[in-house]
């Protein structure tokens, strides 16, 4: 169990850590968008709310010492807002910013790297993802094996968990 809630602390700091980036990321698109009119608004005012949530959700699930259904159930609303969060970024890089392919990086350059800077949103945006779903396979396995500890404690025979269905 403390195994477990180890792992979940580290999914938590990779979690704030992605969704800051991509907070970051996006939130300086929109800003230039005000300025030459670059990029498709809806978009990035999404990512920007999906990853402020997901960067107070990281904080405040971080602090709680147990896992709840609660906990289980955002990680897999998250994990499902931010596989959204990267498919609008890659279909408006397809479509729309004229940076060419999705495995195109001939156009690096080390200042003023708009496609460069728009990888890196769409790559944090899938690592976040990612870092969501372990996280609620993790809590799932912890919460299973706190619910099965509880049923033996009070004499009732334990069910078989889910990790022993197989």
């Amino acid at each position: 169990m403390a195994f477990l809630r180890l792992i979940s602390r580290g999914l938590r700091l990779a979690q704030f850590i992605t969704a800051a980036v991509v907070l970051g990321l996006t939130s300086y698109f929109m800003h230039e968008l005000h300025q030459p009119r670059v990029g498709p608004f809806a978009c990035l005012f999404y990512s920007v709310v999906i990853a402020a949530i997901s960067v107070c959700l990281s904080l405040v699930w971080a602090i709680s010492a147990n896992t709840s259904l609660t906990q289980i159930g955002s990680d897999f609303v998250s994990t499902g807002a931010w596989f959204a969060v990267f498919a609008v970024l890659q279909d408006y890089f397809d479509d729309g910013s004229k940076c060419g392919s999705t495995w195109a990086w001939n156009n690096l350059d080390v200042t003023n790297n708009y496609c460069g800077q728009w990888n890196t949103a769409k790559a944090f945006a899938f690592l976040a993802a990612m870092f969501f779903l372990a996280s609620f396979i993790v809590c799932l396995l912890a919460w299973d094996g706190a619910r099965q500890r509880a049923s033996t404690a009070e004499g009732v025979p334990a069910r078989r968990s889910i990790s022993n269905r197989v």
